[in-house]
């Protein structure tokens, strides 16, 4: 067993700044696997390293090492402005819809989720109170 696969697993993870619990709580893999894995103890079935490649944002090529740089240039890909695209959705299910998107796309972490989900509220929460203001004071002309 090659320990290729478990350095580059550990590499991987760390530069995404991420811990073992952090990636069991993104994928649902249990941080002991995960540390089997990086140890050279075992490895993953293919589905497991679809999974961490792409919470990685690198290739199974890179982590089995086939090759050498970690981001391919067909897997560097420039993130969207997650507050510009949550907050031109036109509705409130809309940006919730946008940001399970992001959240499974970017796997972006709870700080992020909770901060877009409140920008989003807090701006349709504004315009569906305006609306309701807007037409309570037109029916009572």
């Amino acid at each position: 067993m090659s320990n290729v696969l478990g350095i580059r697993l550990r590499m991987a993870r760390e530069s995404k700044h991420l811990t073992q619990v952090q990636v069991r709580k993104l994928t649902n893999i249990n941080n002991k696997t995960l540390s089997g894995y990086e140890k050279g103890v075992s490895e993953p079935d293919i589905d497991t390293l679809i999974t961490l490649a792409n919470l990685y944002e690198t290739s199974i090529d890179y982590l089995v090492g086939n090759i050498d740089e970690p981001t391919p240039h067909f897997l560097k890909k420039e993130k969207p402005n997650y507050e510009k695209y949550i907050l031109s959705a036109p509705t409130l299910e809309d940006a919730a819809c946008r940001i399970a998107e992001l959240k499974n796309k970017y796997y972006i972490n709870r700080e992020t989720f909770l901060t877009l989900s409140e920008m989003a509220y807090d701006k349709h929460n504004t315009s569906q109170a305006k609306s309701t203001h807007d037409k309570t004071e037109h029916l009572k002309k």
